[in-house]
């Protein structure tokens, strides 16, 4: 039978797997080798979490805008210390609805303000006519906690493989379940592993810094090797572009698609010199741009 950790591995490789289905095999992984803070990080991923024990891959900044009803939606200035404070974004809820999100046609979110948030930011307009002030989610912002979702998996079934526990199936031994109780395999202590898990704002900082104009393949290219991204690398990824052309539906097409998860693997177990805490991020991100999705 084929091993359950060889799968999760296989599934968190793949861009486009259904994180959904990730997470619950996670899940009864984790029952099985009775990994009790594993399991319940896996459940407050499928059942959406409480704001106490949000992960830090989950805190971000959107983007504050106002309607104008002739011109649409236009910048919404606020000093730099307000403005984080106001488009901070704590999202809680769960993969499904993440994933769920993502399959629709919009290009972006809408982050209801409350009526005293909304009021506040009203009171600010020095006009005789405010504006109605909204949060803009972009896709990649949600994109970005499915790819950490993915990172986090991986580097934990990449560990237990490297401990010989792989099992029958889905079935562990005796003696490998208590190997994988050890604390190694605690998920806060994957974070020397993958980078810190809780706290601060990694995905923001990623996006901040890529500057990459749409179609610009040197650009991309330029940016990826200062990254830690191989020559040879990356001309496969110019070779995957063209062959899947423009993607649809905000997804990429199946050959950049694989060669993302090719650079994730090699990351993970060190064939590749980068960081696999933060490379997910960066390729999304930078192949976003490089597409125009952002």
């Amino acid at each position: 039978m084929t091993s359950i950790i060889l799968e999760l591995q296989s599934l968190a490789a793949n861009p486009n797997s259904d994180v959904e289905e990730l997470v619950s095999k996670t899940l009864m992984v984790a029952r099985k080798l009775k990994i009790n803070e594993l399991t319940e990080w896996c459940n407050n991923e499928l059942q959406g979490y409480s704001s106490k024990n949000l992960p830090k891959y989950r805190i971000f900044y959107g983007e504050l805008k106002a309607f104008n009803p002739y011109r649409g939606d236009v910048p919404f200035m606020l000093p730099d210390e307000l403005r984080e404070r106001v488009t901070r974004v704590e999202y809680t809820s769960s993969i499904s609805e993440i994933r769920n999100l993502l399959k629709t046609k919009n290009n972006n979110f809408i982050r209801i303000l409350s009526s005293k948030e909304k009021q506040f930011l009203m009171n600010l307009q020095d006009t005789p006519f405010p504006l109605e002030p909204k949060i803009i989610i972009y896709p990649i912002n949600l994109m970005n906690i499915q790819s950490k979702v993915r990172q986090l998996i991986l580097a934990w079934a990449l560990r237990l493989e490297e401990e010989g526990i792989l099992g029958d199936g889905i079935q562990f031994t005796k003696s490998k379940q208590e190997k994988a109780m050890s604390n190694q395999f605690n998920i806060q202590n994957m974070q020397g592993f993958i980078g810190d898990i809780f706290g601060g704002n990694v995905q923001q900082n990623i996006q901040d810094g890529i500057h990459i104009e749409k179609e610009n393949f040197n650009k991309l290219a330029n940016f990826l090797a200062k990254n830690g991204i191989p020559s040879a690398e990356l001309e496969d990824l110019r070779n995957a572009l063209i062959e899947d052309g423009q993607p649809t539906d905000k997804k990429f097409g199946s050959k950049v698609s694989a060669w993302i998860g090719n650079i994730i693997t090699k990351a993970s177990t060190g064939a590749i010199d980068v960081s696999v805490g933060t490379i997910a991020g960066i390729l999304t991100n930078a192949i976003s741009k490089y597409y125009g999705l952002m």
